[in-house]
Formats: structure tokens, sequence, C-alpha cells
């Protein structure tokens, strides 16, 4: 924590404090190179953003700047690729970074975005939760979609008794065990929209169930939606992986550009949607300048199995199972280094 005597370093502390946490106060900026290269989450108060920018450091994830004056913390935050937590309304979005960040052995986010509407994004993300329960451990889907109609119907678990994000939507901080208030299908946890009425979710909820989900889960799979709300962006930053799902065509790369400008992503993979007389998945990597990671097949069927509640991973379906295993093996193969 770079802070210096006030209120900003008292939140910051009680914060920590109540998680049990260890943190290190630099004061001094003269010392800040180490604390700088091996601390797993940096938090700057506001009145040090303009001493410790002008050291110039090396760029690094995990960085926030915090404080009460949003002029103040939005000037420096490109300059320390940090980002910001106003109190004192950010005060529980706090707690979740701070849970988020510096936990252990914590299960993998995945988050599922689709480039243009009808691309099987949901789809997708429905199966790997899917497949990576059936490895063991279980596994969570959230819905971040607002206007999605709820995930719940891709699983056939709309009539499953359990809370949806209305319910949720007053999460904050440190969220204990879901599994037993959650609808389950075949070992999936699942957080879902309900129809019954359009929720503008906040990134705070999500953090703060998300890092529930992540203790008791061995895999998290986030569909983002087409939104560009704060949790659809929420749900972008909290992912170790970011999956685009794209069609192999023109207007695919195009819509496959501006999402990714739109949403700034950096940290991105494509999965390609095959149709027949699409493009190369070279010239579609090329196009878009992000690699490849997986291909899923035309399966025609999966409408007819959305219409009546089928998961995407069950029935008849084998090579778009196989192929969505193939996108579950990639997603697990590497180490989640920004989760």
């Amino acid at each position: 924590m770079v802070a210096g005597d006030g209120e900003t370093q008292d939140v910051i502390l009680s914060a920590v404090a109540a998680l049990a946490l260890d943190a290190e106060v630099v004061s001094d900026l003269e010392r800040i190179g180490q604390p700088w290269r091996v601390a797993s989450t940096v938090l700057v108060s506001g009145d040090q953003a303009a001493g410790l920018a002008a050291r110039a450091l090396p760029r690094r994830d995990g960085v926030f700047l915090v404080g009460p004056d949003p002029v103040e913390l939005s000037r420096w935050s490109a300059p320390l690729s940090a980002r910001v937590i106003q109190l004192p309304e950010g005060g529980a979005w706090l707690g979740a970074v701070l849970t988020e960040r510096s936990s252990g052995a914590r299960a993998p986010v995945v988050t599922v975005l689709g480039a243009s509407g009808g691309v099987g994004a949901s789809t997708l993300a429905a199966a790997l939760a899917q497949l990576a329960a059936d490895r063991g451990g279980g596994a969570a889907l959230v819905d971040v979609d607002p206007l999605g109609g709820g995930i719940d119907l891709l699983l056939g678990a709309e009539r499953t008794d359990g809370w949806r994000w209305p319910r949720l939507r007053g999460a904050d901080g440190q969220v204990g065990d879901l599994r037993p208030y959650l609808p389950v299908v075949e070992q999936v946890s699942v957080v879902s929209m309900a129809r019954t009425s359009t929720l503008d979710l906040a990134r705070e909820p999500l953090a703060a169930i998300v890092g529930s989900l992540r203790t008791w889960h061995s895999l998290v799979v986030l569909d983002a939606g087409r939104s560009l709300g704060p949790a659809s962006r929420e749900a972008v930053r909290l992912a170790g992986r970011v999956l685009l799902v794209v069609t192999a065509g023109v207007r695919g790369v195009a819509a496959a550009r501006a999402t990714v400008d739109v949403f700034g992503l950096e940290r991105v993979e494509l999965v390609l949607r095959r149709r027949r007389g699409g493009l190369d998945p070279g010239l579609v990597a090329e196009a878009v300048g992000l690699p490849v990671v997986a291909e899923l097949p035309e399966e025609p069927r999966l409408v007819a199995a959305a219409e009546v509640g089928e998961p995407p991973a069950r029935g008849w379906r084998r090579r778009y199972r196989s192929a969505a295993n193939r996108v579950l093996d990639a997603v697990l193969a590497e180490e989640f280094g920004h989760g």
C-alpha cells in the first residue's frame, strides 16, 4: 500500500484487517522498488499518485488507485496503468479485489464473449461448465447478460429452485459458500438472470459472487453478454482467459475487431465458429490480430436442443461436444496468471 497517514490509509487497512491479510505500507517512495515487483496487489492513495508516476516504474498488473477525489484518480489512472476505486462508494469493491487477488488455490475463471449476436457464446459457456464438471470438482456458470433471457434455459434449469441475480445483487466483499442456494444441474452451479425483471448488474456483486464460486468449484465460466455495462467489463477483468467467439466470415472478422476495440481487450483468444464456405482460421487470426485457440463445428441441432432445455454438451451432438472439450483443454493447458 502506497499511502500516507489519513482516511484513505485507514479505510484500506480496515479492509485488509477484516480479511486477515498482510499489507506493507510504503510512505517513502525511495523504498517502492521491491514491493512494486513482488506484491500481489498494489493499492495507491490518490495523494501519492503523482509522486509514484514520476518514478516511471515498470508496468505491472494489479495496481489500484484508491481515494475520494474522482478527478485526481482519473488523472493518474493511465500513467500508472491502474484501475480506480473511489471511496466511499467503492468500499465493497475494495474488499472484493483484496479477496480475489490474495487467495491461494482457487478455481480459474474463463469469460466467454460473442463477437456478434447468435454466434453461440452462451452455448459454449454452458458447454464448458458442463464438461469441466464432468472432470470432477464441480463448475459454476455465471450469467452476466441482463438481456439474454437467463442462461438457466440452456441447461433446462428454469424451473429448478435456487437464487437468481436479483436475490444476489446485494452481495459485496467476502461471500460464503453459495452452493446450497443456487440452482445446480449435473454439478454445475448456475447464477442466472431472472425473467421477471431486467437487472442493471454492478461490478461489486459480480466480483463478490465470483470470488465465492472460485473457492468451491474447479472452474468458473462467465457469459459476459454484449452489453457495455460495468458488469460485462468486470467479467473481462476477472477472467484469467477471455474467449471471443467469432464466425469465420468477413462480417464476423469485422465484428470481432469492433468488439476488441470497444471492450479494450488485451488478453483474448478467438474461438472460431465454422460455417460452410467460411474463411481459413489463419486468415481470421491475421485479420483480427489474435490467435485462434479452437474451432467449433456447425451444429444445427444445437438450436433445437436449446428450445427444449437440453444442455449443449449432451445428446447426439458428439462433434460439438468433442470440439468444446478441445476448447476446455486449451483453456486449462496453461497457468492462469491473471485471475
